[in-house]
């Protein structure tokens, strides 16, 4: 009898574990969702750019390899390299490469490439879209509540990006030389011959 007794009592006090840690998991679903209620896109934004954006610069490939592979072999590269969001035959990159300031202003700065299949252009002026956000892989759609949130991180990290570095050309002195790397994106149904891309950093060059 005692031995039904404990079993009883064991079997008992597992249902009430077993019930207490579904409830706490529960709760911690609740609080996240609260969470995202409060979400700040500007304050992700800045964290990215202040906290993470330096390590993602690295993965950024030479401009002239992506330009040769663009000609040579365009899927590989977009295997190898390219970043998209969803089914899409749009996909971004990371490139490094150089340019020469034109007179302060400018809306587009021509990218040193010789003989290069594409035309590239650095902007200087109008940062929209969502090609930084996408070319650095760091935000993941399915880590946001809804695409409205994921939308408005592209647009204060392109607030960053004309704060940060677009302005940085407005001091420079025509015939400077600067290093740079940036974002663009192409659409591999249709390979374009005209490249912009988006300035993630910009140093000058002595």
């Amino acid at each position: 009898m005692k031995k039904y007794i404990y079993i009883s009592v064991i079997s008992l006090l597992a249902i009430v574990v077993l019930y207490n840690s579904v409830y706490f998991e529960k709760l911690d679903a609740k609080k996240v969702k609260e969470g995202l209620k409060d979400f700040n896109p500007k304050d992700s934004a800045e964290y990215f750019w202040n906290s993470q954006l330096e390590k993602v610069l690295l993965s950024a490939i030479d401009l002239k390899l992506f330009d040769s592979q663009l000609a040579d072999n365009p899927e590989f590269l977009i295997r190898q390299y390219g970043k998209a969001v969803g089914i899409t035959s749009t996909f971004c990159f990371l490139v490094k490469g150089t340019a020469k300031p034109a007179k302060p202003g400018s809306e587009e700065i021509p990218v040193d490439i010789t003989n290069g299949y594409a035309d590239y252009s650095l902007q200087a002026k109008y940062i929209f879209g969502n090609t930084a956000r996408d070319a650095t892989g760091y935000f993941n759609i399915d880590d946001f509540e809804n695409t409205m949130d994921f939308n408005a991180v592209a647009t204060e990290l392109n607030k960053l990006i004309l704060e940060k570095e677009v302005a940085k050309l407005d001091s420079l002195s025509t015939g400077k030389k600067i290093a740079f790397v940036g974002a663009l994106e192409i659409n591999s149904e249709n390979i374009p011959r005209q490249i912009s891309i988006i300035p993630l950093s910009i140093e000058v060059l002595r």
